[in-house]
C-alpha cells in the first residue's frame, strides 16, 4: 500500500510541482493550500507524513504543527517543513517543536525526495 503525505502550502505552482513529484514516485498525496484545510483532512485521514510550510494565511505552519503534536492521534506523524524562511530562528523553533527536517525554498527536489523517502523507509 502506498504511503500517504499531506502537502500544505499556500503557493498552488509549488503545491502542484510536490504533488507530482510525489505522486511520480509513488506516494499517495493529500494536497491542501492551509493549514485550515490540511486539520479537516487530517480529522478524517492519517498521513504517514506532513510536508508543511510556515507562512500561510490565517494559522501558520508553525501553529498548525503545534495542533498535530499536541493531538494524540497525530503526534507521532513525523513532519517536514519547506518553506522560504531561511532564518536560523525558524529553524530553531521547527526543531524544538518536533520537526523532523527544515527545507528552504527554492528546494532540490531529489534531496527531498531522498530526505522523505528516509523517514518513510521507503
Amino acid at each position: 500500500m502506498a504511503k500517504k503525505i499531506l502537502v500544505v502550502d499556500d503557493e498552488e505552482n509549488f503545491l502542484s510541482l510536490l504533488k507530482d513529484a510525489l505522486e511520480i514516485r509513488g506516494f499517495e498525496v493529500i494536497a491542501t493550500s492551509s493549514a485550515i484545510e490540511a486539520g479537516i483532512e487530517l480529522a478524517s485521514k492519517v498521513p504517514d507524513l506532513i510536508l508543511m510550510d510556515i507562512k500561510m494565511p490565517g494559522i501558520d505552519g508553525f501553529q498548525a504543527i503545534e495542533s498535530i503534536k499536541r493531538n494524540p492521534i497525530t503526534k507521532n506523524i513525523p513532519v517536514m517543513i519547506v518553506s522560504a524562511h531561511a532564518d536560523p530562528s525558524y529553524a530553531k523553533k521547527a526543531a524544538k517543536i518536533g520537526v523532523r527536517e527544515y527545507f528552504i525554498k527554492p528546494v532540490d527536489i531529489e534531496k527531498l525526495m531522498l530526505k522523505v523517502k528516509e523517514i518513510l523507509g521507503a
